[in-house]
């Protein structure tokens, strides 16, 4: 076991996870501080490359490709001023200060990297959350996720497979049947991007057609985007139901099978192909990690101030059950939350490398926006109106508001300049490359 090199020098602040929260704080951080040598910035991650989780959907339809749009994280760290360990944290060592990695092995099985300790002043859990099955009987055996863009590549693979088979069939176009268990956001993007997807198909030449492609949506909930304003999901409703994308309100699905999901109420669903979009936790090593307290889907309560049970260990994004202010109800687990909690300790940590007294986080509505496909989406617009209006934005409107959305995380991450040179790349090669990933 190897032990990172400290500079006694300077503080280091450690971050673990590379997600929206964890990479926009390494930046900021490594900006301000590591760049100029008042700290050191360490990011960890299990991945070489970071891609915007929000995006995934269209990673699984092949919309995106990742090989363009993602950030290799050595050499962002090379350019902002931190830097970069590959691996796995396994362990803490809250008394040494101290965290451990888990040996890195390449795809046969060889370790390139042993076990490593990383010391720390203060440490920053951004490790986000997996799918949440809730116990449901066949869910692990036969459904896929869409947690990481390894998740996601292996549904896009899985969809082109599945379409060109029923494509060609001895017996003609079979149908093709698909189920998404989950009705919130990311269940409904996918939906949407799916059927998106089956029509451009087609178009490139695919005999299977729109009208060969059922595709559900089952949610527990009395409607889908539960936790959004009423008008808003009403709007996602209709425009899925108008591409005959079914929604299956009041269903709790019992068991899942290789060929059909169960419901409660006895209805059988028929799936050659079921996304398990129903609610996330957080990883469960964090349960046992040197005793930080975890409420029932493993995240790290923290306080106001996004402190564990030791001040020195903080958690943001996914893992992290935060209050909505003293003694509020638990933040969701959402891009915006972990976007103002890496400012919100951006601004905070260099005050406690001072010594000056912290503030506490404080969250901001910003509303939501859901994509309905490629021209369309639907949210609210508290960021603007108020978070006490319900006012809504729909359309060809609420999708630039959307797409902005991916734009100003890249200015997070790049900076202005970069983002809008990023942008124009986008653009030039969208008039030269298919519109999907077909390979």
């Amino acid at each position: 076991m190897s032990q990172l090199a400290r500079k006694e020098q300077q503080p280091c602040i450690v971050i673990v996870g590379g997600g929206a929260g964890g990479l926009e704080l390494a930046t900021r951080l490594g900006r301000q501080l590591g760049a100029g040598r008042q700290a050191r910035i360490v990011l960890v991650d299990g991945s070489p490359t970071h891609i915007w989780k929000p995006l995934l959907h269209e990673v699984a339809t092949g919309a995106l490709n990742t090989g363009e749009d993602e950030v290799n994280y050595f050499a962002h760290a090379y350019r902002n001023g931190y830097e970069f360990e590959l691996g796995y944290m396994q362990t803490l060592d809250r008394q040494q200060r101290r965290i451990r990695l888990a040996p890195v092995c390449d795809e046969q099985g060889e370790q390139l990297a042993p076990e490593r300790d990383i010391g720390y002043d203060w440490l920053v859990l951004a490790v986000g959350a997996e799918a949440n099955d809730f116990g449901t009987p066949g869910v692990r055996e036969h459904c896929l996720f869409l947690n990481t863009p390894a998740d996601a590549e292996r549904l896009r693979k899985q969809l082109l497979a599945l379409t060109f088979r029923a494509s060609a069939h001895p017996d003609g176009v079979q149908p093709v049947r698909v189920s998404i268990v989950g009705g919130g956001a990311t269940g409904v993007e996918l939906a949407a991007e799916m059927h998106h997807t089956v029509c451009e198909l087609h178009h490139y030449g695919a005999r299977l057609s729109p009208a060969d492609f059922s595709l559900s949506i089952i949610e527990g909930a009395s409607r889908i985007l539960a936790t959004a304003p009423e008008a808003l999901s009403h709007y996602a409703t209709e425009e899925l139901q108008k591409r005959n994308i079914g929604v299956l309100a009041n269903s709790l699905v019992q068991r899942v099978s290789a060929d059909a999901i169960e419901l409660a109420d006895g209805r059988r669903v028929a799936s050659d192909l079921c996304v398990w979009a129903a609610g996330v936790k957080a990883p469960a090593w964090l349960a046992a990690l040197d005793g930080l307290p975890v409420n029932k889907v493993n995240q790290l309560a923290v306080d106001t101030r996004l402190q564990t049970a030791d001040s020195r260990v903080l958690a943001i994004g996914d893992c992290a059950a935060a209050p909505d202010g003293e003694g509020g109800r638990p933040l969701a687990a959402t891009a915006q939350v972990a976007h103002q909690q890496a400012r919100y300790l951006a601004r905070e940590l260099p005050r406690r490398l001072r010594g000056e007294s912290s503030l506490p986080f404080v969250f901001k509505p910003q509303g939501m926006m859901v994509s309905l496909g490629k021209n369309k989406a639907v949210g609210s617009l508290a960021a603007v109106v108020g978070p006490k209006r319900n006012y809504h934005v729909e359309g060809r409107s609420a999708k630039l508001i959307y797409v902005s959305l991916y734009r100003m995380h890249q200015a997070a991450v790049h900076g202005w300049l970069l983002a809008a040179l990023l942008f124009i790349g986008d653009k030039l090669r969208g008039v030269a490359r298919p519109t999907l990933k077909l390979h």
